[in-house]
This record gives C-alpha cells, sequence and structure tokens, in this order.
C-alpha cells in the first residue's frame, strides 16, 4: 500500500516537474521567436533605409530625363539665343520672379556661349501667378524690351536684378528704370508693356507650357525630352552626348 502511494507521489511530481520544463521551453521559444522577429525586422529596416538612400544619391546626382511622346515646335515668336537652324533645341519654360530660375539663367547663359553653333536655346514664359505676384509685369517688361530688340538684355537683368524688383512696392518703376539703362525707348516700352500682343504672346506660351505638362520652373526640354540637370556639368553632358549622335534615354 505505502508502495502504491510513493509510485503515485512520484508520479505526480514528475508531472509537475515537466510542466514546469514545458512552461520553460515554452518561455525560451517565445524568447527565440522575438528575438528573430526584431532581427529580421532590423535587416528589412536596414535595406529600405539603403535602397532609399541609393535613390535619392541618384537623383541628386544623375539627370532625370523624360519622355515628352512629342516634339515642341520652334515658332517664329519665339525668342531665340543662338543659330535658328541649331542641330538641338533648348526649349525652357521660366519666371523671371523665380529663385530657382535665377539660379539657372548663368548656366543656360553659358550653355548657350559655349555651343553656339550647335544649341540653340529658346525661351518661354510661364509666369507663377498664384505664389509670384509680378511675375506676369516681368514677363510684359522682358517681351516690351524685345520689340525694341533688347529681350536678352532685359532677361538677363531681370534675373540678375530679381532681388531688387521682387521687393520694390512700385516693380513697374523699376522696369521702366531698366528699359532707359538699355537704351530703350520709354514711351514706346510703356504702351508695349500694356499692350494686348504683349499679353496675348505670354498667354500663349502659358498655354503651350501647360499643355507640355510644365506645373514648375525652370522646366526644360532638350530637343523634346523633359531633362532635369542639376549643374552646368549635368547640362554639358546632356548636350555634348545629343551632339554625338545618342539618344536620352
Amino acid at each position: 500500500m505505502e508502495e502504491e502511494e510513493q509510485e503515485q507521489n512520484l508520479t505526480k511530481r514528475q508531472r509537475r516537474e515537466l510542466a514546469r520544463e514545458q512552461k520553460r521551453m515554452e518561455k525560451e521559444g517565445k524568447e527565440k521567436t522575438s528575438k528573430l522577429k526584431r532581427y529580421i525586422g532590423l535587416v528589412l529596416v536596414v535595406a529600405v533605409l539603403g535602397w532609399v538612400g541609393i535613390k535619392a544619391y541618384r537623383y541628386l546626382t544623375e539627370p532625370v530625363p523624360e519622355t515628352l511622346g512629342q516634339s515642341i515646335e520652334i515658332k517664329d515668336s519665339d525668342w531665340v539665343k543662338g543659330e535658328r537652324e541649331a542641330k538641338l533645341s533648348l526649349v525652357e519654360f521660366g519666371d523671371f520672379q523665380c529663385p530657382a530660375c535665377a539660379d539657372y539663367q548663368p548656366l543656360v547663359k553659358r550653355l548657350s556661349e559655349e555651343f553656339s553653333k550647335d544649341l540653340r536655346v529658346v525661351y518661354r514664359h510661364y509666369p507663377l501667378i498664384a505664389i509670384h505676384k509680378k511675375a506676369y509685369d516681368s514677363s510684359r517688361a522682358s517681351e516690351a524690351a524685345g520689340r525694341q530688340g533688347k529681350f536678352w538684355e532685359m532677361h538677363d537683368m531681370l534675373y540678375e536684378k530679381q532681388t531688387d524688383w521682387a521687393n520694390e512696392g512700385n516693380h513697374r518703376d523699376k522696369f521702366i528704370e531698366y528699359a532707359k539703362v538699355l537704351g530703350l525707348d520709354e514711351e514706346k516700352f510703356k504702351s508695349d508693356f500694356d499692350s494686348k500682343e504683349v499679353e496675348d504672346k505670354i498667354n500663349a506660351d502659358l498655354a503651350s507650357g501647360t499643355s507640355l505638362g510644365v506645373n514648375a520652373t525652370p522646366t526644360f526640354f532638350l530637343n523634346g525630352q523633359k531633362v532635369q540637370p542639376r549643374s552646368y556639368e549635368d547640362f554639358k553632358k546632356l548636350v555634348e552626348d545629343q551632339v554625338r549622335g545618342y539618344t536620352i534615354e
């Protein structure tokens, strides 16, 4: 009888030990699983950050061309610098009050000088009037100057002196001042500035840009392809590749 009780007591102890061992193993298993999940999560985070880093590096260091899908016809009314029959066309949609456009202006100017025989630079107005209240009038000023043969001179002056007239209470007086500096007829400049012909030209450029998907400035199209060069070297390489007969892909 005593032997049976001892055997029963021993069996109970074994069961308790077994239960404790099972709980311990389950706890260790959960801890291992949790560590594994944390490790996998860390690996995934590192991988994602690495991928984002590579993408960001490429975005910041490489020109990004976009296929337009249609050519841009250069019109007689366009302002063109360089040979009109040049092999390459760089069309810029710009806003004279846009700080980024002012930053790009010397780059485009240098490009047109370095590739004067192969590249024609075309400027079209795209004043962002929702955020730049004086942009439309600055386009008027350049067009009025253009009607006296000084578009590009006024173009450069507006960008170079952007901070002056953009912060001026009466910016129109500044434009008249620039017209005088360029030797323009003041009365004709004022008349052209207010003319419907000038307004129609600016609106036509705006419509052209909108039809091409332009929504920011400056926006550039090189031989019908939208490009986003971030330095002069980017610009130069894009043009050189086109001169050599390479296509933008």
